[in-house]
């Protein structure tokens, strides 16, 4: 298996993504077996596993810093990808508070914490579908 294998959603796979065209796309790097889902969302870019952690791991710390550094990124990264995120959206996925004696802060909007929810909801669904062809997948995988 050279790189990732992609199989469109049954969508029309015409020239270019279109906003919500979910690919399915099995990681070679991970686990045999384990799917991951990109939705791309058009120029707005894409929504995937990446993204989602990193918003999970806000909503847990209330830090974009503290959460980049969980993903062993920097504070400017973990920056930009929230800002791309906020603006693909109709409103602000992350809410941010400026310091001050108290520090600054970060916490999901309720649009990015759906937006967390319908994802992890949507990653399961799919990889209940598709557990079984996985599996026979990865035990076709060779080892060693």
């Amino acid at each position: 298996m050279a790189n990732s294998k992609t199989a469109a959603a049954p969508h029309s796979a015409a020239a270019s993504p279109a906003r919500g065209v979910t690919r399915l796309t099995h990681n070679p790097e991970g686990p045999a077996g384990r799917l991951t889902i990109r939705v791309d969302l058009g120029q707005q870019g894409a929504l995937g596993p990446g993204k989602i952690r990193l918003m999970e791991l806000i909503n847990e710390t209330g830090s974009i810093s503290a959460a980049g550094r969980a993903m062993e990124m920097s504070y400017r990264r973990a920056w930009l990808l929230i800002d791309s995120l906020n603006h693909a959206f109709r409103a602000p996925l992350v809410a941010t508070q400026h310091g001050g004696s108290r520090g600054g802060g970060a916490v999901l909007t309720p649009l990015g914490q759906d937006i967390v929810a319908r994802y992890r909801r949507l990653e399961r669904a799919a990889h209940t579908a598709v557990a079984d062809d996985l599996d026979a997948l990865a035990e076709a995988v060779a080892t060693g």
